[in-house]
């Protein structure tokens, strides 16, 4: 198997955390692509240039980060990236969810923040600003912060967080979030996010 991806993608380090956490590195490897510079590897893979993209033995490939850590845990079910209990899953499937919005919302930061001042939509910044800044404070109070289990709620809620940190460093996170910041601090010392973080801006 071949996972295509970018160094400094969360939704690339998402899957990378996954695949250490499972003790997959040796039967997946990993290749790094530039998507917005792509010499056709990746297109390949993935028509839409985007990482991560996970190409199977048979050819098929997996897009989009929730969707190729879904098929690992399928394929390879121990160690589950989930919680067991069925209450205790859906908690972790709403904070997954709410983790990766904030992602997604911390990248519209960056892409907009790259065109030219006078065609940025300066409400949508603020909307967006806004919105992670509140998701920021939901996960405060509904992450069940743990240092016994590393599921793919707590992935995804530390490759969020570390994000802000790489990209949007201003917003002062922690600022609001202090049980999240002491746990997130924790999460940055564990292996697979250690080993996957992103070279120096």
């Amino acid at each position: 198997m071949k996972l295509y991806v970018s160094l400094t993608s969360p939704f690339a380090r998402k899957v990378r955390v996954g695949v250490a956490e499972k003790g997959l590195a040796e039967r997946i490897e990993q290749i790094v692509v530039d998507p917005w510079n792509d010499d056709g590897t990746l297109t390949a893979a993935n028509p839409l240039s985007q990482v991560p993209a996970l190409q199977l033995d048979d050819g098929l490939a997996l897009t989009d980060s929730n969707t190729i850590l879904g098929w690992l845990d399928r394929a390879f079910p121990q160690p589950s990236l989930w919680p067991h209990d069925p209450q205790a899953r859906t908690h972790a499937e709403a904070i997954a969810a709410l983790a990766q919005t904030l992602l997604e919302y911390t990248v519209f930061l960056v892409i907009e923040g790259r065109r030219p001042a006078e065609t940025r939509s300066a409400p949508l910044i603020e909307r967006r600003t806004q919105g992670i800044l509140r998701g920021v404070a939901a996960l405060e109070t509904r992450f069940h912060a743990s240092t016994g289990h590393f599921h793919a709620d707590s992935i995804g809620v530390a490759c969020a967080l570390a994000y802000l940190d790489f990209r949007q460093p201003q917003l002062d996170w922690r600022a609001q979030a202090p049980k999240l910041a002491e746990w997130s601090a924790w999460a940055a010392r564990r292996a697979s996010m250690r080993d996957t973080a992103p070279p120096p801006a």
